[in-house]
């Protein structure tokens, strides 16, 4: 009988898990699966089942997890979108293996063990969570997509944690609690019935669950200082209205030059559509008319007509023009032309805007365009006045650079207004691809305490205040249409310039301590064993 159980609780865990997993991504109301999901593998782990086992089990179900949060890859420059669906997936699920191999060499051990050994345990394993995050963040060019901090997008309270230990802090604090709730549950349901027969039960004492839920207490101060902030400054705001206009165009078609009038007149119709609520700006997605360089006299000179009828600045995703090449960047165009110099993308996508490896691999870019993209190099910020005559700073991203947290807190320790992301989510078709995409927005304004303006060519266009609280441009109920929509207005605080984040002001300072924890945990569980892994 225990044998069966024991084969059944071999899929039985990690189903249960990956499931959870899954759900913690989900759009709406599934937070909590953040805290919860690793319970089940970590109780099985308790259990020390055979590493074999262990290994077929989890690897399946890393593998499994990470095929259904990417399936939208499979859209992606089709049929080679399957391909990078497969590869994707298997790179992203090798990172959630690894720590699910240490989870099953460390959690067993902690039975028995005095309380501080336990406590480096459940930290060292939430601190080596971190260092594989950060590493897929950063190697091979990073694809940090989906953090565990992701799962809490609708969670402005843990949001909090971001403004201190970022992103990656607040990975840790979920992976921390998850570790704690299970310690407790198997210290309750089965260490303590042991110790109470030894006539011990003081130590059926469970503290891991007191550390577990520390970070937790510190979000919700976090995040009553920061609403009493919020609630002082709305009175000295800014609020700012905003369009934004979903072109909604396919995004191959995008670079057909046979459609070129089409694109422009659509450009020309939605823009005025845009103009009749009186906007203080008006959005247009990334390489809005992908065919036309921005400095090409005809286009520009659209767009300068066209912020002139509307009464205020258009912000835009365009290609421009950089020596021989070019670069995909946003830039800012009223009356009088272009505004300042444009933002040049500093984060390519590889096999999107560059292929890796040209001369070995016999592979060309999705984007079809000769030359690879170029490179942008600083953080160039964006002014632009308003319509009502406020003068605002912009934070750029083109795409998916809000993946990548550094280069939105260049932005901010450079002292913009806002943060502004313009992309192209059509690639993902219309399914979870967007959803997941502005999740990273959501973080960023955590992390910053900057709102954060969004723009899409399909999918996922809104505003998210400096709580890091999302607000969709939905039609009919759904997230993808086109046309222009107003978006929430958000209060912008000009002071804040010169207040930025302990975040903002020392990055990711979480890495080099996790590092030493992981680091320490090894050693001690080395040592524990006598140096025998298994």
């Amino acid at each position: 009988m225990e044998a069966a159980w024991r084969r059944h609780l071999a899929w039985l865990a990690p189903a249960t898990s990956s499931l959870l997993l899954f759900v913690a991504f989900l759009p709406g109301g599934y937070a909590w699966a953040g805290f919860v999901w690793a319970i089940p593998l970590a109780l099985w782990s308790a259990t020390e089942p055979e590493w074999r086992t262990w290994r077929r089990a989890t690897g399946i179900a890393s593998l499994v997890t990470w095929l259904l949060l990417l399936a939208w890859l499979r859209h992606v420059y089709p049929p080679l979108g399957w391909l990078g669906w497969a590869i994707v997936s298997t790179y992203c699920a090798g990172y959630l293996f690894g720590w699910l191999l240490a989870l099953r060499w460390v959690f067993p051990s902690l039975g028995g063990r005095n309380w501080v050994y336990r406590i480096i345990g459940i930290i060292g394993l939430a601190a080596l969570w971190i260092v594989l995050e950060a590493l897929r963040g950063w190697a091979l060019t990073g694809f940090g997509w989906l953090p565990m901090a992701a799962s809490q997008v609708g969670n402005p309270v843990m949001l909090s944690l971001c403004e201190v230990a970022g992103q990656l802090g607040l990975s840790g604090a979920l992976i921390l609690a998850n570790l704690a709730f299970a310690r407790w549950i198997r210290r309750q349901l089965v260490e303590r019935r042991d110790l109470a027969e030894r006539g011990n039960l003081l130590s059926g004492l469970t503290p891991e669950i007191y550390f577990g839920l520390a970070p937790v207490v510190l979000a919700f101060a976090l995040h009553l200082e920061a609403r009493l902030d919020t609630t002082r400054r709305t009175s000295d705001a800014n609020r700012l209205r905003v369009a934004a206009i979903q072109t909604d165009v396919d995004p191959n078609a995008k670079w057909d030059s046979a459609r070129l009038a089409e694109q422009l007149e659509s450009l020309r119709e939605r823009t005025r559509e845009a103009a009749t609520a009186q906007p203080d700006l008006i959005l247009l997605p990334e390489a809005a008319v992908a065919v036309l360089p921005l400095r090409h006299p005809g286009y520009l000179a659209t767009l300068r007509e066209l912020s002139r009828e509307a009464g205020c600045p258009l912000v835009l995703g365009a290609i421009d023009a950089r020596g021989a090449g070019y670069a995909n960047a946003i830039a800012a165009v009223g009356p009088d032309g272009v505004l300042g110099a444009p933002y040049a993308k500093r984060q390519l996508v590889p096999f999107g805007e560059y292929v890796p490896l040209a001369e070995w691999l016999p592979l060309r870019k999705v984007v079809p365009i000769a030359s690879d993209c170029e490179r942008g190099t600083a953080a160039v910020a964006l002014p632009v006045t308003t319509r009502t005559g406020m003068n605002l700073v912009l934070g750029p991203l083109v795409c998916y650079e809000d993946v990548f947290p550094g280069l939105a807190r260049d932005h901010a320790l450079a002292g913009v207004d806002v943060l502004v992301v313009l992309t192209n989510d059509g690639w993902y078709g219309r399914e979870l691809g967007a959803w997941q995409h502005a999740a990273h927005s959501v973080l960023l304004a955590a992390a910053t305490r900057l709102p954060v303006l969004r723009c899409g060519n399909a999918g996922w266009s809104g505003t998210i205040d400096d709580l890091g609280r999302a607000l969709p441009a939905l039609r009919d109920g759904s997230i993808y249409f086109g046309g222009a929509a107003m978006l929430a207005p958000v209060d912008i605080d000009l002071g804040r310039r010169t207040q930025p984040t302990f975040w903002v002001l020392h990055g990711d300072w979480i890495v080099p301590p996790s590092v030493m924890l992981a680091a320490l945990l090894i050693l001690l569980r080395r040592r524990a064993r006598g140096g025998n892994a298994a």
